[in-house]
C-alpha cells in the first residue's frame, strides 16, 4: 500500500477491512504489514508466519486475496486445521517440521484450498501452512496474491527491532513499546479510512 495507490486504495474502500473485521470478531482493522507475492518458485514448506509487523500472535490476523486461478496441478495453499492453538513449535520458528512431537493432533487434518481470482483467505498467524510450487521451480502461468497481516482493536506497538520482527517494521512513525498502535504507517482500514493517514502516505 506505501507504493502503490491501487492497493491503497483497495484497502480503502473495498469490503476487505468489513469482512476481516467480522472473521476478527472486532471493531477496529489496521494494516500492519502487506506485500505482492508472484508464483514463489517451488513454494513454501511447511510454515508459521512470523513476520506481522509490531504485534503479537494474536492480535493478528493474516489475508491473501487471489487475483490468478491457482494452476490445477501445484500451488495451493494447505493448511493444517487447528495448528494455531499448537504449543509444540516456538514462537520463533518460521519452518516446522510437521512430524515433530506435539503435533500428532494437526498433521493429518489438511485443509487445500484451490483459490480462483477474488478469493480471499484468512488465518490465524500461527497456523501451520504450506504452498508447494512445481518440481522445477518453473510455473506456467502468474498466480499473484495480494496477502499480509491486519491488527486487531486494542494492539499494541511492540518494539522487535533487533529481532526477527524486523523486516515488517522499518518506518520512522516515532511509536514506542506497548503505544497504542495508532499511526499512518499502520494505516486504519476499519471501520473507515481516515483521511489524514491516507494524506501521509
Amino acid at each position: 500500500w506505501q507504493t502503490n495507490k491501487a492497493f491503497a486504495d483497495f484497502y480503502y474502500h473495498s469490503a476487505m477491512g468489513n469482512v476481516l473485521a467480522q472473521c476478527g470478531r472486532t471493531d477496529e482493522i489496521r494494516v500492519s504489514t502487506d506485500l505482492l507475492m508472484v508464483n514463489p518458485n517451488k513454494g513454501f514448506k511447511w510454515h508459521q508466519d512470523n513476520q506481522n509487523g509490531p504485534i503479537t500472535w494474536d492480535e493478528g490476523i493474516r489475508f491473501w486475496i487471489t487475483m490468478d486461478e491457482t494452476p490445477a496441478t501445484y500451488g495451493a495453499p494447505v493448511y493444517l486445521k487447528g495448528s494455531h492453538r499448537n504449543t509444540a513449535v516456538d514462537e520463533g520458528a518460521v519452518f516446522v517440521d510437521i512430524e515433530g512431537e506435539g503435533l500428532e493432533d494437526y498433521k493429518d487434518e489438511l485443509l487445500e484450498f484451490r483459490t480462483m481470482p477474488g478469493d480471499m483467505l484468512i488465518w490465524h498467524p500461527r497456523t501451520i501452512h504450506k504452498v508447494d510450487g512445481p518440481s522445477d521451480g518453473i510455473w506456467t502461468s502468474y498466480r499473484r496474491v495480494l496477502g499480509g497481516t491486519v491488527a486487531k482493536a486494542g494492539s499494541r506497538y511492540h518494539d522487535k527491532r533487533g529481532t526477527g520482527g524486523v523486516l515488517s517494521d522499518l518506518g520512522r512513525h516515532g511509536l514506542e513499546d506497548m503505544d497504542k498502535l495508532s499511526s499512518s504507517f499502520f494505516p486504519i482500514v476499519y471501520p473507515r479510512f481516515n483521511e489524514s493517514e491516507a494524506t501521509d502516505r
